[in-house]
């Protein structure tokens, strides 16, 4: 039996068509969501030598504040995409634009899951109640989801004029610990729709 140019074609095609969409229903799934401003005006000036516009925030040895805890993985996040996208960290005095972040946590209103057995309040075969607690439970999980929220936003050093912002957005697994391995994904996610340096 053999095989036609066209058969080939057509089934090559269709492993591209699905790795495209297993790729997009994967990234749909990330928890993290992405609000990026358009880039024009930061493409505009050219520029590529970046400094932070501000020291990593100080943390006291009581506080339970997240933003110290989390810094160091927010600055290693963007000082890595950045450096992959052609983009030098310089000296503040020497920077062409500044890198400033903002981080807090929100809520999100989680929805009850419709496929899970313990969400259904009434019997699914015969003799099978759902218990109140079950019942319980289900409202529970589907509650509010703390999530995390960081916004950088980069700022011409000498005018200050704002030239581009992004928005990064991420459920919290722990909010306990900060997973710098998490806040890296999510930054590379928001630094996506940056283009490269020229």
């Amino acid at each position: 039996m053999t095989t036609s140019l066209r058969d080939m074609y057509r089934l090559s095609r269709d492993r591209v068509l699905l790795l495209l969409l297993a790729t997009a229903l994967l990234s749909a799934c990330s928890g993290v969501e992405v609000l990026p401003e358009e880039t024009q005006t930061f493409v505009a000036t050219g520029f590529t030598d970046y400094a932070w516009r501000s020291e990593p925030p100080s943390q006291s040895e009581r506080s339970r504040d997240r933003l110290p805890q989390s810094s160091a993985a927010i600055r290693a996040g963007v000082e890595a995409k950045m450096s992959e996208l052609g983009y030098r960290r310089v000296d503040k005095a020497d920077a062409e634009f500044l890198v400033e972040y903002m981080a807090s946590t929100g809520y999100n209103e989680g929805q009850m899951p419709r496929v899970s057995s313990n969400t259904v309040l009434y019997p699914s075969s015969v003799n099978r109640q759902i218990d109140g607690a079950s019942a319980d439970n289900a409202y529970a999980f589907g509650g509010a989801v703390e999530t995390g929220v960081l916004m950088l936003i980069f700022v011409d050093a000498k005018t200050t004029d704002v030239l581009w912002r992004v928005q990064v957005s991420m459920v919290v697994e722990d909010a306990n610990t900060v997973n710098p391995d998490a806040v890296a994904k999510a930054i590379r996610q928001g630094l996506a729709t940056l283009p490269p340096a020229e």
